[in-house]
Formats: C-alpha cells, structure tokens, sequence
C-alpha cells in the first residue's frame, strides 16, 4: 500500500509552520496556502508591482478575478501544493511558491512563484522552491517544469541555481526542468 505524501515528507515538511531567519536578521514563516489565507492573498497581489505581476502571470495582470483567486487557493497537498511564506504573526502574505500536477502527466508538476517586491532579492524564493522540490520529490513525481519570460532573468537565475535546466526555448518563454529520475525529458510527458 502506498503512502500519503504528507506520510513520505521529511519532518519538518510536516510542521503547520516553521519560523526562518533571511540575511539580515528577516524573520518568516512558511507554511502550506491555506483557502484562509484569501484576504491576505488578495492585498499581497494588490501590493506587488505592475512588473512583479507580469514576470508572474506573463501579461499585464491589474488584478485577479474572483475565480481566479478560488483556484489559486485551490490546493490539496497532493495535485495542487503551494508553500507561502508570510512574517512571523502571519499578518501578511510575502511569497507563495506553487506546482500544479500537468493534465497531461500527473507525474509532473508545474512550478510558479511569486515575491513581495520588498522581499525579492533576500533568499525567500530559493526557501519557497526548496520546499517545493522536497515534497515534489517525496510525492515521487517524476519532475518540475517551469515556463519562465524570457525577459525574466532573476527568475531564470533562480531556477538555475535549485537545479532546473533550460529544455526549450518558444518565443517569448523559456522552459525549465527538472527531472528527478532518469535522463528521459520531461517535456514529452507535460
């Protein structure tokens, strides 16, 4: 018989939250999205800047609509898993990193982060992406991809250095994987 995920994930991935230290002394929690966190959701996409909503969303994105909002707060810890790190009290939301199984595959996830613009830069991503590719792994899926703008290249970096690879380039997107067993390329399967 086969175990959850959350049964497969290292201790600490278990934890409701775990309390972190960033340079210069930042403190954050990070803990699984809950459909709680809406509010919070909502006014951290309202704060991040019109570029930060576009390297996300890839399109000049104002504002999210209610059903859009539902489905990213749609996660169940097994197809739809998202990590958000937010300040010590949990008042506001500062980064949600997610993965999203592909319809074509369940065996690969797609990835997508999002940072407070005031955040960027001071190592939340790459904590974010941890925890994701730790429980992508203890879910046993096969890889991660993520689609990345071109023109976004702290993001390119980012993946890079958690260990994706770039595997094609389509106008304006490049694709990133991440394969976890054996050579054969991802993008055939998502």
């Amino acid at each position: 018989m086969r175990r959850s995920v959350s049964a497969r994930l290292p201790a600490a991935q278990r934890e409701v939250s775990l309390d972190l230290s960033l340079d210069e002394g930042r403190r954050v929690r990070v803990r699984p999205l809950r459909a709680t966190d809406r509010d919070r959701y909502v006014r951290a996409l309202a704060t991040l800047s019109p570029r930060s909503r576009y390297l996300r969303f890839a399109s000049p994105t104002p504002k999210l609509s209610e059903r859009q909002i539902d489905l990213m707060l749609q996660v169940d810890g097994e197809h739809r898993v998202a990590y958000a790190a937010l300040t010590p009290e949990e008042s506001a939301l500062l980064g949600v990193a997610r993965y999203i199984r592909t319809p074509e595959s369940s065996n690969v996830a797609e990835v997508a982060i999002a940072i407070a613009d005031d955040w960027q830069g001071h190592g939340l991503g790459r904590i974010l992406l941890t925890h994701l590719i730790q429980h992508a792994r203890a879910a046993e899926l096969e890889g991660l991809v993520a689609i990345i703008l071109g023109e976004n290249h702290v993001a390119a970096r980012l993946s890079r250095d958690v260990g994706f690879a770039v595997a094609q380039r389509d106008g304006i997107y490049v694709r990133y994987e991440m394969a976890f067993r054996g050579p054969s390329p991802l993008h055939a399967a998502a």
